[in-house]
């Protein structure tokens, strides 16, 4: 979440390595599904950290318009 500081907007995010590269805290799937000719669509958004394996995907679903 972008942090405010007179009035000015400011993302803080973990960098690692020698050359400071940036460490997504998130990452996005989109499945494209086509039956009989008719598509629809499945969109996710999940943290980049470890997730438990008893977490239901459905948790993270949202919209493409989102992404």
């Amino acid at each position: 979440m972008p942090l405010e500081d007179g009035g000015k907007k400011f993302i803080k995010y973990q960098v690692i390595g020698q050359n400071e590269v940036g460490v997504l805290t998130h990452f996005y799937k989109v499945l494209i599904l086509n039956s009989l000719g008719k598509k629809t669509y499945d969109a996710y958004v999940l943290p980049n950290q470890a997730i438990d394996s008893s977490t239901p995907l459905e948790k993270f679903n949202t919209t493409v318009q989102i992404i």
